[in-house]
């Protein structure tokens, strides 16, 4: 009885390990689809030439995506209600597949022809990264099988990366353009800023660059950044401030980076007032000007500049190291040419030789 019942153990252990090793090549592959999954917006330009064909100038004529395998993507655009037959290529591609493309009756003379793609097939999936061809077609006369019209087809690559292709003219097509533009999604930077005693820090800031944001009561933070590589600081009244280099954010991805801080000790002079101090912008949110108060007690320079969300600096207030102590700035929500600010977020950044301190201000009209 025991020697029938161990192999039908050993089988249904197997076979249990087969299935999790499937599923685990599977989710690993799905995993890696997702990620070469990018979208954009390819647009391409391209003028027919009459090559003085039974009825020309009158030309019907067809232009669709297939990918790098010459398989069927989607018809984007066709002149040809009558005479689509002619279209020999594309039939053989498409089985004359005309969802969602620009449709008309062929035309009486030769055009520009611009059209755009967005990334999909013809039932609105997303395709994959990697190599897609743009197919043109035309004819001026009744082809067949052996008698073709003209054609031409352009390679590119759909992915993260920009494309700008511009294509040499050709007999029968010119002015070729081509680009392809990829959506850039911002990764996200989280994590947790704690003490020596993994004690949450609130307020802490992390910053890089014009881009800022500050911990909850948990000591969490979440920074939306474009991809690229950063320098990330954190920093707190009464604590070393501490910077990561060379941090890699990636589009539609979570990067986690945690920070400890260290105290400052007594002897530092954390006891009286740091040796740049910045207070919240009052009033905040500002509606006609709002009062910046800082100190700076370095024997160097200070400034205050002061960001719009897309990281430009809309005004910069310079001030001397002769004029060191408590600052008070009354800023009336103006650009540096005196204009009107619009409403939104800033970031105000205040210098004085290696310290830097960041707040935010909203401004309401």
């Amino acid at each position: 009885m025991r020697k029938s019942i161990m192999p039908i153990i050993v089988v249904i252990m197997l076979c249990s390990l087969l299935v999790i090793d499937a599923l685990s090549v599977e989710d690993s592959l799905l995993n890696r689809a997702l990620r070469l999954l990018t979208e954009g917006t390819m647009d391409f330009s391209v003028r027919t030439v009459t090559y003085n064909g039974q009825y020309a100038p009158e030309n019907a004529g067809v232009i669709w995506i297939t990918n790098s395998q010459n398989q069927f993507v989607k018809t984007v655009k066709i002149w040809a209600n009558t005479y689509r037959w002619t279209l020999i290529r594309w039939i053989a591609s498409s089985n004359q597949n005309m969802t969602g493309a620009i449709t008309s009756a062929s035309l009486n003379s030769h055009q520009l022809h611009n059209i755009t793609w967005n990334g999909r097939n013809w039932q609105n999936v997303e395709m994959p990264d990697g190599e897609y061809k743009v197919n043109v077609e035309f004819t001026e006369h009744n082809a067949t099988v052996t008698n073709m019209g003209k054609y031409k087809q352009i390679t590119f690559n759909k992915g993260s990366e920009p494309v700008d292709l511009t294509i040499p003219n050709e007999t029968y097509f010119r002015d070729m353009h081509l680009t392809w533009t990829p959506v850039i999604v911002n990764g996200i930077l989280s994590g947790q800023v704690i003490n020596a005693q993994n004690e949450p820090i609130f307020p802490a800031s992390i910053s890089t660059g014009a881009f800022f944001t500050q911990t909850n009561a948990g000591g969490q933070y979440s920074l939306s950044l474009p991809p690229g590589t950063y320098d990330v600081q954190c920093s707190a009244v009464g604590y070393h401030p501490l910077t990561y280099s060379s941090v890699q954010i990636q589009s539609n991805q979570i990067t986690p980076l945690d920070f400890t801080l260290a105290p400052v000790s007594n002897s530092e002079g954390s006891g009286i007032v740091p040796s740049l101090t910045f207070l919240p912008p009052y009033p905040n949110p500002a509606t006609t000007q709002t009062t910046l108060r800082y100190y700076a007690k370095s024997n160097t320079d200070h400034s205050i500049r002061i960001y719009n969300m897309r990281g430009q600096i809309v005004r910069q207030i310079k001030g001397s190291s002769k004029n060191a102590g408590w600052q008070e700035i009354n800023w009336d929500l103006r650009d540096s040419r005196g204009n009107k600010c619009p409403s939104g977020i800033y970031l105000l950044i205040v210098n004085s030789g290696d310290r830097t301190h960041r707040r935010m201000l909203t401004v309401t009209h």
